[in-house]
């Protein structure tokens, strides 16, 4: 990725975008207030339906677990993924990058999964409820026109 692509991504607006999607389908989530944050990157606390908690690290790349506490980043996932990326033999481990929220959260909340098709399927109601009324008031409009 360039470098240009990091600068123009603004941490802090993605935070605040994802926490409004998804609020609904956690427990809790907020950005850390003891991790650094810059231009780059930032770090959200997480708290699943579930009660499991994580930190994760946001960036241009995607979404990425960096420990299963708040606030804290797991020196010892850091350092195998260095130690792995300068062993050139065998099989890197993948380190895991999700592409959006919504996939990190499927993965670790199955919850998540049920509380977001909930709420749309309750949208779909109502958005078929407000095409019922509209087509009834359109009939009502042309009877009226007929009479």
């Amino acid at each position: 990725m360039e470098e240009s692509d990091e600068k123009e991504f603004n941490c802090i607006d993605e935070a605040n975008a994802i926490i409004d999607d998804v609020k609904a389908h956690v427990a809790e989530i907020a950005i850390s207030s003891k991790l650094d944050s810059s231009a780059t990157q930032i770090y959200l606390n997480i708290r699943t339906i579930e009660s499991a908690t994580c930190c994760v690290q946001v960036t241009s790349r995607g979404f990425k677990i960096v420990s299963s506490q708040y606030d804290t980043i797991d020196e010892d996932k850091v350092l195998k993924a260095a130690l792995l990326d300068n062993d050139d033999e065998g099989e890197p481990e993948e380190e895991e990058i999700f592409e959006t929220p919504y996939a990190l959260l499927d993965k670790i909340s199955p919850r998540y999964v049920e509380s977001f098709g909930n709420q749309l399927c309750q949208q779909l109601r109502q958005l078929q409820q407000m095409r019922t009324e509209f087509i009834e008031e359109d009939e009502e409009e042309e009877e009226e026109d007929d009479d």
